[in-house]
């Protein structure tokens, strides 16, 4: 269970890294949280690198992407999931979905690249059981 009162604790740090324990927060509150740390690391040195431990279901890897390319910055979100996937002649799950954002301005302000998507044919959000 997500401890819905819980605050990210950033661990370990550098000027341009960040280590963070969610302490099993919502995900979007870890999410934001390190994304935010991120922004400020790239704004003071160039790039911000930051990871967590301890987290849940970010959502939208896309969300947190864009608000660093709303900074006119490249963003990059990334997670791992637990396994849902069972390899090629597997009887168990063994692979996530493991979630992929990429996300930059173009030349134009109305022109962006945004690359979202999960390692698997189908994102976990798009299946019912």
């Amino acid at each position: 269970m997500c401890d819905g009162h819980a605050i990210p604790t950033l661990l370990k740090e550098t000027p341009a890294t960040g280590f963070v324990d969610g302490n099993n927060a919502l995900g979007p509150v870890v999410g934001n949280f390190c994304m935010n740390l991120a922004i400020k690391k790239a704004k003071g040195v160039g790039v911000g690198w930051v990871v967590a431990r301890g987290s849940n279901h970010y959502g939208i890897a896309g969300w947190y992407a864009r608000q660093a390319m709303r900074q006119n910055m490249i963003g990059m979100s990334f997670t791992n999931t637990s396994p849902f996937l069972s390899p090629t002649r597997s009887k168990k799950a063994a692979l996530g979905t493991n979630p992929i954002c990429v996300a930059a301005k173009g030349s134009s302000d109305n022109e962006q690249f945004v690359l979202d998507m999960a390692t698997t044919a189908v994102a976990v959000g798009k299946v019912g059981l």
